[in-house]
């Protein structure tokens, strides 16, 4: 049995290199940046008016008006000591202009403009260049692109962007006894929660899942199911069938199928059976306990880190922070424990609150649950009061779960 922390450098170590592939720009949302964006011009690339208003040139009070600069004319005027001239948002600034009056602060009457304050030089003018220079980079390699990101991207020239491609997910629900969610359950039965469950929490993480199969304990099936998968995805994620129980086949299938399994327990509750490893052609796989929070906490500790280096991103480390405790908890020496928490802010100061719980299989202990905090293996006790390190769910905190 290995610790978290030597686990999860396994997991990073043996996680596989990401694919570069070219994508276009209204495709790459959610993607990782493989190269650097430089912009081809300045931006903005003339000087224009911020404002609604009038060009004019000078501190005089009183100015004759000449014709409307619109936005998207490419003709201009000098302007000359005063003259004005009516100027849209984004229209560009005339030669001899050196600030722009909005027009609430303006009088026309008889085509002439009078002022009564006169605004300070380089008033509501967007300079050329003064956002971003020509050949000055606005986005870097490793940015997960958003919204903002592809229109910077936009504005640099670019149509097409160099990402790493995210990495094709397949996942297997195993078990006879599991039915689909709309089935009665009789004796012995219990449906499938781990397939929505983990489809969901990859989906929030940035990984939609390609291929989702459940199968029953039985090698022949397993075995079939984990080798057709193989051939079409890079990662392959298993629920179930992982322990050592006579109906547990996932480890001997994978073997069978020559997979090089580099864990096969961790020291932690809950998932402490939990298998990594490689297949042939080095495609990680990974087998999760069956309960659903032992899903949950394995894909939040391992799944998702792997899956953000597999797709390039710089952050795949958890971030950590310290809370205090608003709970007195026991465990046993020799294991980390995960605690589900509910942390929330206090001052200035972090809270955990510990939602009661019967064990690794009660979903419900999980439902308003925004963290997992970390009481390490040498932990017999803690009192209300005591510092603990958590981290954040990443479908509760997006990119603060990750650094």
């Amino acid at each position: 049995m290995i610790s978290t922390a030597d686990a999860l450098q396994i997991v990073l170590e043996n996680s596989g290199q990401p694919e570069v592939i070219q994508v276009p720009l209204n495709q790459a949302v959610g993607y990782v940046l493989a190269d650097d964006v430089h912009s081809d011009i300045d931006m903005p690339p003339f000087n224009r008016s911020a404002m609604d208003g009038f060009a004019i040139s000078g501190e005089g009070h009183r100015y004759e008006l000449l014709e409307e600069i619109a936005a998207g004319n490419p003709d201009t005027i000098t302007l000359k000591q005063g003259f004005a001239a009516p100027i849209m948002t984004g229209a560009p600034v005339p030669e001899g202009a050196d600030r722009i009056v909005i027009v609430e602060n303006s009088r026309v009457e008889e085509s002439v403009l009078y002022l009564d304050e006169v605004p300070d030089p380089g008033a509501n003018i967007c300079w050329r260049g003064e956002d971003i220079k020509g050949g000055h980079m606005v986005l870097e390699h490793g940015t997960r692109l958003a919204c903002q990101h592809l229109g910077l991207a936009a504005s640099a020239g670019r149509g097409f962007l160099s990402v790493f491609s995210r990495p094709r997910i397949a996942l297997v629900t195993t078990g006879t006894e599991v039915i689909p969610p709309t089935w009665i359950p009789s004796p012995g039965t219990v449906r499938n929660a781990n397939m929505p469950l983990m489809n969901a929490q990859l989906s929030l993480g940035g990984f939609p899942v390609d291929l989702s199969i459940h199968s029953a304990d039985d090698p022949e099936s397993l075995k079939a199911t984990f080798e057709q998968l193989m051939k079409c995805v890079d990662v392959l994620i298993i629920a179930g069938g992982v322990s050592k129980g006579t109906r547990d086949f996932v480890p001997s299938v994978l073997e069978s199928l020559k997979v090089e399994l580099h864990i096969r327990t961790v020291a932690q509750k809950p998932g402490k059976p939990l298998l990594f490893g490689n297949d042939p052609d080095g495609r990680p796989v990974f087998g999760l306990p069956g309960n659903p929070v032992s899903v949950m906490v394995s894909i939040e500790e391992y799944v998702l880190p792997l899956l953000r280096k597999r797709a390039g991103c710089k952050g795949y480390h958890k971030r950590i922070y310290h809370g205090e405790i608003t709970f007195d908890y026991r465990k046993k020496p020799g294991r980390l424990h995960f605690l589900r928490v509910i942390a929330y802010r206090e001052g200035n100061s972090w809270k955990l609150h510990h939602p009661e719980s019967s064990g690794s299989g009660d979903l419900m202990s999980t439902v308003n649950v925004n963290a997992l905090a970390l009481a390490g293996e040498d932990v017999v006790r803690l009192i209300s009061g005591a510092i603990l390190s958590f981290h954040f769910f990443y479908s509760t905190a997006g990119e603060l779960s990750f650094a």
